[in-house]
């Protein structure tokens, strides 16, 4: 009786010690993801871009678009170390062919990321890469194809107004190409320079 009587008092205490490290475990959780020891956290991300060639193939092109942004690594409240966005941008491009030029819209599809430097009384600044599947109107330019793989790569400066209401600028290198699908005949790449900014909500 007395063996059976222990053996039910230690599951009994079993129970409590595992109770208890589950507790634990979400009160652990609980603070990771707290505002005081924040892990993640999402934003909202508005830029418009303009991007010039200045070669030979003079194409210019207007975009702009909205991300949903995943932040992650906090140093502190306000600040982050990398950032993951997904989201879509209206492309409105030129090439030069016509006189006039006649305009090209797309629609297109973005996956970013963006590393962070230290602040510096709440500025810092930031690398940037950009990989986009863009539709246009048309063939784009006039003897590529209306489906374009494209990518932006470069950097700017980011400035905290408030409450993590953030202002940047960044000078981007783009890039847009068919990836040779329809044969190299109808793949014009296409590189142009630019400068966009947005804000970050």
């Amino acid at each position: 009786m007395k063996f059976k009587k222990n053996k039910n008092k230690g599951l009994i205490m079993n129970k409590k010690v595992f109770s208890l490290i589950i507790l634990m475990c979400i009160i652990n959780v609980s603070v990771m993801f707290s505002q005081e020891n924040k892990i993640l956290d999402f934003s909202h991300r508005i830029t418009i871009g303009n991007y010039n060639s200045y070669l030979n193939d003079n194409v210019g092109i207007l975009e702009a678009g909205y991300d949903f942004i995943l932040n992650i690594l906090y140093i502190n409240q306000e600040y982050n170390i990398f950032d993951f966005g997904i989201g879509l941008s209206g492309l409105f491009a030129f090439d030069n062919t016509g006189n006039p030029r006649q305009p090209v819209f797309g629609l297109g599809i973005n996956g970013s990321m963006r590393l962070y430097s230290p602040i510096i009384k709440k500025t810092r600044l930031f690398l940037e890469g950009i990989m986009s599947l863009v539709i246009y109107s048309k063939d784009y330019p006039q003897n590529g194809s209306m489906i374009n793989g494209g990518w932006h790569l470069g950097g700017g400066i980011e400035y905290n107004i408030e409450n993590n209401t953030k202002i940047f600028t960044k000078i981007l290198w783009f890039h847009t190409s068919n990836n040779d699908v329809y044969g190299i005949d109808r793949n014009p790449s296409i590189n142009a320079l630019g400068l966009a900014a947005g804000i970050q909500l």
